[in-house]
């Protein structure tokens, strides 16, 4: 080991990702998404770098989750040239967080276009559209033992977003979660 090298157990390294997904109104979404990167000392828990500490927001519209304005804040970054990355952030407006959503996202700003940490909370923002499916089924219907028991929940899914349908394995076409939701009762 070369001298002044610390020792690779010598530290633990952290990353700590945050999503919000907050109405602003009956159409539009306010998504806050954040990363933060730190190393701490083993022997002094008190030792704390801060690699990174990013944000991005931006808001969306409903239901077709057009993003309509983006910013990225950024409080760390470790090289004064990771200040140029803010900029290609606004790449995402216009695009819709659905299908083709993560391949867009890798051709305005993956490699050398932008920050790989703030592609990762750009690649996040799609989970605001799983997260606005929930708030807008939850605006008709209470999301409780009986509604789930009963198919409520899973009927107002469908209703909100059809596309649920074959989402997942408790939601594919002819499930017990589906067939309650479709008044189809087991026998």
């Amino acid at each position: 080991m070369a001298e002044g090298r610390a020792s690779l157990d010598q530290r633990t390294a952290r990353r700590e990702k945050y999503l919000a997904v907050v109405p602003v109104s009956d159409t539009e979404l306010r998504i806050v998404s954040t990363l933060r990167d730190t190393s701490t000392s083993v022997a002094d828990s008190t030792d704390v770098e801060l690699i990174h500490d990013l944000r991005l927001e931006a808001t969306i519209t409903l239901p077709d989750l057009v993003i309509t304005e983006v910013t990225g804040h950024s409080d760390q970054q470790p090289y004064d040239q990771c200040a140029l990355t803010l900029a290609p952030l606004g790449r995402l407006r216009g695009l819709t967080l659905k299908r083709g959503y993560r391949r867009q996202v890798l051709e305005r700003l993956g490699g050398t276009q932008g920050c790989s940490h703030f592609l990762t909370l750009a690649l996040e923002l799609s989970a605001a559209n799983v997260l606005s499916i929930y708030l807008r089924m939850r605006a008709e219907t209470p999301n409780t033992p009986t509604t789930r028991a009963d198919g409520t929940w899973a009927r107002t899914g469908l209703r909100v977003e059809p596309g649920l349908m074959n989402a997942c394995l408790a939601l594919a076409e002819g499930s017990p979660v589906q067939r309650r939701a479709l008044g189809q009762h087991d026998e």
